[in-house]
C-alpha cells in the first residue's frame, strides 16, 4: 500500500489506513454476500441489502473523493 502526505490516508497512521481498506473493501462485502445467501435460495432481507448498498455507495464516494483529493 502506498500513502502519500496528501489526502485521507496522509494523516492516517498506515496501520489503520491498511485496517480501513481490507475491511471497507473485503470484510464487508463478503459478509453482506455471505449474509444475503448469495440470493439463490431466498432473497436477501433488509440487513444485507441494506449492507450491500452502504458499500456501493462507499465505493462510489472514495473514487470520487480519491480522484479530488489526488
Amino acid at each position: 500500500m502506498q500513502t502519500t502526505d496528501r489526502g485521507v490516508f496522509g494523516r492516517l497512521p498506515e496501520r489503520y489506513a491498511h485496517a480501513y481498506l481490507v475491511v471497507a473493501f473485503f470484510v464487508l462485502p463478503a459478509l453482506a454476500v455471505v449474509l444475503s445467501g448469495g440470493g439463490v435460495r431466498r432473497p436477501p432481507g433488509p440487513v444485507p441489502t441494506a449492507l450491500l448498498a452502504l458499500v456501493v455507495v462507499h465505493h462510489g464516494l472514495f473514487v470520487v473523493v480519491s480522484v479530488l483529493l489526488d
